[in-house]
């Protein structure tokens, strides 16, 4: 092996070995998400029939440091507590996942709804129903207390 062919492997050697080790010139590392702190606006949604009242909530309603998963669930009902079939639901959030990713959901006979969270990070989460526009947010560790 000559001299220079001898000199090229060992600069491309180290060329792997600083890339590998996330030094090199052509390695860039991605900043991680910012973490949220406040809800994302809400998505457009069919407007309903009547006005809608919405109650929703998390369970578990907080998450373990680390995060985790949580149910979304949804209660939709008419004025006087008779529940909403057919509802247009649309949930979006910032600093998570839903399983939904913002498709509509529909509510059933009971005027029900759900979706998982999927977060690392406290998730802000904000639902259009028929027009009716709620929030609320999922903590993750910590003391803090779930918002609505």
């Amino acid at each position: 092996m000559t001299a220079r062919r001898a000199e090229l492997r060992a600069a491309v050697a180290l060329g792997l070995v600083l890339a590998g080790a996330g030094c090199g010139p052509l390695v860039r590392k991605e900043k991680p998400p910012a973490i949220p702190t406040e809800p994302p606006p809400p998505l457009p949604v069919e407007k309903a029939s009547e006005e809608v009242v919405v109650a929703a909530w998390a369970e578990p309603p907080r998450l373990p440091p680390g995060g985790g998963q949580s149910q979304i669930l949804m209660r939709l009902q008419k004025r006087g507590g008779a529940p909403f079939e057919g509802v247009k639901v649309r949930l979006s959030v910032a600093g998570g996942q839903l399983f939904s990713g913002g498709r509509v959901l529909l509510s059933d006979a009971a005027g029900r709804t759900r979706d998982r969270l999927t977060a690392r990070h406290t998730a802000f989460i904000t639902l259009n129903a028929g027009g009716k526009v709620y929030r609320f947010k999922v903590p993750v560790g910590g003391d803090e207390a779930p918002a609505r």
